[in-house]
């Protein structure tokens, strides 16, 4: 079987595994429902895509750039999170221990994957162009469909992106360090910076006038000459221009924006970029350890010495102290000595008796569990510079920072018992949902209350009782959250994207809207913490109706 081949078949095999799942048709499902609200309506609340509060007539050419900056933009980051398992998958199911007796080499392998991750991801850049062309018939403001001014600012942005996720994908996958809640974290960072450096270098702070340049999305020189456009029918209009903004009670105007002269040059220019995802997937092989288990982390190492097969350990029966069932020798009668009888207490006998309390720290010790020095003295330093600091630096630095240093272990509640095989054991013992449930989200309440301590004594100090209220229902809201979308989705994954975007927007940048907790006066003043205390017990009812759903299956 030649390389190529062995190739052939290996992203094949891949791919309609993938596609099979339920998670893949989830996707695609909120991939139409987010396409009919990318193009939302005359007289809608928001506007996307817009410049001087103004948006393009929904021609061809306009829906072209909105789902093209969409895919390149935000596809490429729920695209990672999609397809960041398909090394992972391989070794939790034994594949890879079958592959790696094959003549399969590492940077077939990589490229396989690489290659399978972007065929998950260019199929769901098929179903949007579909829903874009459906979109244009739907809103019905100019019915003739022009395939090449619709198609091509959706493939040339976004296909070049999709490729370099792919291959991110299968880098993080194959570095050790990187291939689990710190990889996505990073990722998420990567992507944020991505955005930011896009639209700094590319965007005007005081004219809001594009610089059009060769950027990673495409979306520069396309903004430039819609600018150009409005600015010679109105030399005084307002050039910002955005993605997503509220609309309420104002007027918005239109314009009709024939579309982009894509040359052969910026064609090329947007090709080069795939290349880097071929450097990327090629990068990969170097890391990527082809299942040899003897190359894992060292901790996995450590753990392994400390274990002892099941034939050395002194197994002993309920009711005895010292006596081994292994070493049993026969009495003087002939007959072996065995020890008294186990005496069993039924389960619901011991219910009444309140087991609360050790089951909460039992499952704080399971949420601090595996955690270096390093993130400890962290902890306590985040704690004694909110009381040192000014209440400003605080609010603006040290604030974000607490908020964000515990993510990765709030999300691992919820997820737990599957991750380890425990349902069985769980679930069996009583009221897993009244009792076990509620003591993982008590224990994500006490890791906030750790993690954000000295801000709520700083507020308390200056008499800010808004202020502190606003932090305690975040306290409560973040473990919920990571609570509920644990038991619903069953990874860290859904929790650390959603997190991380939140974060980023109401604590880092202070937009009141998503200020869950309570970090800017504009949120206070709207009421933003009683809003999330409401969501919060809706989470929390979530939690319990997806912990019963997993009991009963």
């Amino acid at each position: 079987m030649t390389t190529v081949r062995r190739l052939y078949h290996l992203t094949r095999a891949d791919f309609l595994e993938r596609i099979r799942r339920s998670s893949f048709l989830i996707v695609l499902a909120l991939t139409v429902w987010a396409g009919y609200l990318f193009v939302p309506p005359k007289g809608a609340s928001y506007l996307v895509l817009f410049v001087g509060l103004k948006r393009g007539l929904y021609n061809s050419s306009w829906i072209g750039l909105m789902f093209g900056f969409i895919a390149a933009s935000h596809l490429a980051l729920l695209g990672f999170f999609l397809v960041k398992n398909a090394i992972g998958r391989d070794r939790r199911t034994g594949v890879g221990q079958i592959i790696a007796t094959t003549p399969i080499r590492k940077p077939t392998y990589v490229v396989g994957k690489w290659l399978s991750n972007l065929a998950v991801l260019v199929s769901i850049l098929v179903v949007m162009t579909a829903m874009a062309a459906l979109m244009q018939l739907i809103r019905a403001e100019d019915l003739t469909v022009d395939l090449p001014a619709l198609v091509m600012p959706i493939w040339l942005m976004g296909l070049p992106v999709l490729t370099i996720v792919a291959a991110m994908a299968v880098l993080f996958e194959s570095i050790p360090c990187l291939s689990g809640g710190l990889g996505n974290v990073v990722y998420v960072m990567v992507w944020l910076w991505a955005l930011a450096m896009v639209l700094a270098a590319g965007i005007d702070e005081t004219t809001d006038l594009a610089r059009p340049f060769g950027d990673l999305f495409g979306y520069t020189r396309q903004l430039a000459d819609i600018q150009q456009q409005l600015l010679a029918g109105d030399p005084g209009a307002s050039m910002s221009s955005g993605l997503l903004t509220p609309v309420r009670g104002r007027d918005i105007g239109t314009f009709v924006w024939d579309g982009f002269g894509w040359t052969a040059r910026i064609v090329r220019e947007r090709i080069m970029w795939s290349g880097l995802a071929v450097v990327l997937a090629l990068i990969s092989a170097v890391p990527f350890d082809r299942f040899d288990a003897s190359r894992r982390r060292l901790g996995a190492g450590r753990k392994g010495r400390g274990e002892r097969p099941i034939s050395c350990l002194r197994m002993r029966p309920c009711g005895t102290t010292g006596s081994n069932l292994l070493d049993r020798k026969p009495s003087q009668g002939g007959e072996e000595a065995w020890p008294g009888a186990a005496s069993l207490t039924p389960a619901g006998a011991r219910t009444s008796r309140g087991r609360f309390f050790a089951v909460m720290v039992a499952e704080l010790r399971l949420l601090l569990r595996g955690h270096s020095p390093v993130w400890y003295v962290g902890v306590l330093g985040l704690t004694i510079a909110c009381l040192a600091c000014p209440l400003d630096v605080v609010r603006q630095y040290l604030l974000p920072a607490g908020w964000l240093w515990p993510v990765l272990t709030w999300a691992q509640m919820g997820i737990r018992e599957r991750r380890n095989g425990t349902e069985q054991l769980v679930f069996s013992a009583p009221n897993p949902v009244l009792r076990q449930l509620p003591a993982i989200w008590l224990s994500g309440v006490i890791l906030a209350v750790l993690v954000g301590g000295g801000f709520a004594i700083r507020q308390l100090f200056v008499g800010n009782l808004a202020g502190t209220l606003g932090w305690l229902v975040g306290t409560l809201f973040v473990p919920s959250l990571a609570l509920a979308l644990g038991v619903w989705i069953g990874n860290d994954r859904g929790f650390e994207l959603v997190y991380l975007l939140l974060w980023y927007v109401g604590v880092a940048n202070g937009v009141p809207f998503f200020d869950y907790a309570g970090v800017t006066a504009e949120g206070l003043a709207r009421g933003m913490p009683a809003g999330y205390l409401g969501v919060t017990v809706a989470l929390l009812a979530l939690a319990a109706v997806g912990r019963w759903r997993q009991m009963c299956h």
